[in-house]
């Protein structure tokens, strides 16, 4: 037993040091079974989604890769990337050019008639009380929304916006003197249509929030993970 002690003694402090080395190896082992796991199951698909189109589809992968157990494996400056481009994503995947251009041609028409002095919302909505409770727009407004939409989301719009120009003036002022007031407006005298749309508010939103998502992407695909994806679809 004293033999024992004393063995123990003289080589103390090689068995610690074997301890720790066994020790550190087990842990750098682990932490690189954890990032692959992480880099196969969510990463390595991730980078590929960021390939296609921004759609809700695609958004809800994302949302599901999120919410996997892997996602602890992720140090903190990647998890934050990542929920950042998430959540940037959620606010562009409803992007829909045909509707922003639909919108902005329709606020161009409500500027032109307030411009008119005219009541956007001129019919009454009653309670069943017949109480007055709030205004809103003429009969087929929506309907009007439908036929511009129709038009813009034709792939010869998209091309020369010019050429139908006229004919969108038209379906205006006629919806107008139907509804408003019996009277020919102008439409797109003082802005050409392409202008009427880059520069409506509603479309500068959207573009703000496209840069924004480009950004966010730019960022977690320049971490040191996704490159190593990069690389390897290469």
């Amino acid at each position: 037993m004293c033999m024992v002690f004393e063995w123990l003694y003289q080589n103390a402090v090689a068995i610690f040091i074997s301890s720790i080395i066994s020790l550190l190896i087990s842990h750098r082992y682990y932490n690189k079974g954890n990032r692959d796991e992480v880099f196969i199951t969510m990463i390595f698909p991730i980078v590929k989604l960021l390939e296609k189109p921004y759609i809700k589809s695609n958004y809800e992968i994302l949302v599901e890769l999120k919410s996997s157990y892997a996602i602890r494996y992720l140090n903190s400056k990647e998890r934050k990337k990542l929920i950042l481009l998430i959540d940037q994503y959620e606010s562009v995947y409803k992007y829909d050019k045909f509707s922003i251009d639909t919108g902005c041609i329709m606020s161009y028409f409500e500027f032109k008639l307030r411009e008119e002095e005219i009541v956007i919302k001129p019919c009454p909505i009653y309670d069943d009380e017949r109480i007055v409770v709030a205004y809103d727009y003429p009969p087929e407004y929506n309907y009007l929304n439908e036929q511009i939409y129709d038009m813009v989301s034709t792939f010869e719009f998209l091309c020369y916006p010019r050429d139908y120009e006229k004919e969108i003036a038209k379906i205006l002022n006629n919806y107008a003197k139907e509804f408003y007031r019996n009277e020919e407006m102008e439409f797109f005298n003082d802005y050409p249509i392409e202008t009427v749309i880059s520069k409506a508010r509603l479309a500068k939103e959207w573009d703000e929030k496209l840069k924004e998502m480009e950004q966010r992407k730019l960022e977690f695909l320049n971490l040191h993970i996704c490159k190593k994806v990069k690389e390897i679809i290469k």
